[in-house]
């Protein structure tokens, strides 16, 4: 029981930052011309959930500045592999603990973040 309370504390209090942050960023989707309509709706409903949980867990400190607005920077391949295995340093190893994003978030969130529109063309 008290696990319950628990998990509704934690996603009252998620909800509430999302509401206060997610307007703090700008972020659009880009994805493959080549995915199919029905197959796009499904990564748009995941890639809105991951851009949620990454306001929630790593806006605080992945952004880039752009006048007033606050950016999700255009990660590499080979750091989005060290982050969904939580490997890139201690720090993300500590601060994004399991009991906190869960595997699953973690795939959400990297979603969220192939499928953002870059803001600089490689």
């Amino acid at each position: 029981m008290k696990e319950k309370y628990m998990v509704n504390i934690k996603y009252l209090i998620v909800m509430l930052f999302l509401t206060c942050c997610s307007r703090k960023f700008f972020v659009e989707p880009e994805f493959p011309k080549e995915m199919l309509p029905h197959v796009k709706e499904q990564y748009a409903e995941q890639w809105n959930r991951g851009k949620n949980l990454y306001a929630a867990n790593c806006l605080k400190c992945h952004y880039v500045n752009a006048g007033r607005k606050k950016m999700v920077p255009d990660f590499t391949e080979d750091q989005l592999k060290g982050y969904a295995l939580r490997i890139s340093n201690q720090k993300h190893e500590s601060a994004l603990p399991d009991s906190l994003v869960s595997e699953e978030d973690l795939i959400t969130i990297m979603t969220f973040l192939r499928y953002k529109k870059k803001y600089t063309k490689n």
